[in-house]
């Protein structure tokens, strides 16, 4: 998996930050996210009438084959791809940043193990809430070293701020050594701002298009050799790479062009789609898959207050916070931040992961459209 002929784009690529491109029809999509939370019932008939295949006579399918069908991504090759790009770079420290649910802790992890690099261990919360300097002597030990998740390594206030701040001086300067940096995009942004971090190498997943994501899903999905196919509700076309398909001038990748460009390319954010919109036929005497049409996502309404949109542009920031640690980085009291958390939740925009809240993949791009819309500081992905 990962391997492509000379023809084809390869499925893992590392970039450099300003290369990155997002997919064909993005903007499109963007505009029919923003149609659809206004006018919900109106787009939710038209695709009632578009449908080939009634959603209704299908099946979610059991955990074990979805497990099967859908397996957790495998990072390694974007690992390789990050170690090939930085056998040409020589700067002190190296960022590789994605968006939530895009591997760059995993990337990195796996990376450094590879290489027998030290990850080096995170500061505490309460080492970060007062302003504790004394972590960064940590990366003195080592001549090299990587930071899977920058974004664990400060809070968005005055004392916490100072550690992260300390330490990025004095690792662009080349005084801890040689280090790759693991960092959510939108932390990069956050820190690009309040620190100035421009000098040193950014590096990313390129996006994929349609066609990469359907190669993609056919490698993971073989069963017995072969992956079953997969049609569209909304068309009744197969989705998936399929090599007799792709020997004629019009493969049918329409319905994963509109995954990619919905996802912005991003292939954490597009697996989870997948799985989630993977069906199986009721009547067992029908053979194949179907992908429904619905992006079964927790759409935010236009008119989400103030309060709420100031918590996820903060769970965002951070990479995820707990409610004592969200309650500190926000201009409100805990019990407000508490409340609108809890609001979020129950739409499920956001769920807990290790102990942190986060925004949930379904959710991220109408999160990242909302807080587009209003001005507030966005990723560069």
């Amino acid at each position: 998996m990962g391997e492509s002929s000379s023809a084809e784009a390869p499925l893992w690529a590392v970039v450099e930050l300003d290369q990155f491109q997002t997919p064909e029809q993005t903007q499109a999509s963007q505009w029919r996210r923003s149609l659809r939370s206004a006018s919900t019932w109106l787009v939710g008939k038209q695709a009632a009438e578009q449908q080939v295949k009634e959603e209704s006579e299908l099946r979610a399918l059991p955990d074990v084959r979805l497990a099967h069908l859908v397996p957790p991504i495998d990072w390694s090759p974007a690992a390789k791809a990050l170690a090939q790009q930085l056998k040409s770079l020589e700067a002190p420290v190296t960022f590789f940043i994605t968006p939530p649910h895009n591997g760059h802790v995993s990337v990195v992890k796996q990376w450094a193990e590879e290489h027998h690099i030290a990850c080096v261990p995170t500061p505490t919360l309460s080492e970060l809430a007062e302003g504790d300097t004394q972590w960064v002597e940590r990366f003195v030990n080592y001549r090299e070293w990587a930071v899977p998740a920058l974004e664990r390594y400060f809070l968005r206030h005055t004392q916490g701020i100072q550690g992260v701040r300390e330490f990025l001086e004095r690792a662009l300067s080349g005084r801890l050594g040689k280090g790759v940096i693991g960092c959510d995009s939108w932390t990069y942004a956050y820190l690009q701002q309040v620190i100035g971090i421009d000098g040193a190498p950014a590096l990313t997943l390129q996006s994929m298009e349609g066609e990469q994501l359907s190669r993609y899903f056919s490698a993971i999905a073989t069963h017995g050799g072969q992956s079953p196919p997969v049609y569209s509700t909304r068309t009744g076309n197969q989705v998936l790479f399929d090599s007799e398909a792709n020997r004629n001038e019009k493969a049918p990748y329409q319905e994963l062009q509109r995954l990619a460009a919905h996802c912005r390319g991003h292939i954490g954010l597009a697996w989870h789609y997948w799985r989630e919109r993977l069906r199986e036929p009721s009547s067992s005497g029908e053979v194949g898959l179907w992908l429904v049409d619905a992006l079964a996502e927790a759409e935010l309404s236009a008119d989400t207050g103030d309060i709420a949109t100031l918590v996820l542009h903060a769970l965002l920031i951070h990479g995820g916070l707990d409610d004592h640690s969200l309650g500190e980085v926000l201009p409100f009291s805990h019990h407000e931040a508490l409340n609108a958390r809890l609001a979020l939740q129950r739409k499920g925009v956001v769920s807990s992961y290790e102990g942190r809240w986060q925004i949930t993949p379904l959710s991220y791009a109408s999160v990242r459209q909302l807080l587009e819309s209003r001005n507030y500081l966005v990723d560069p992905l």
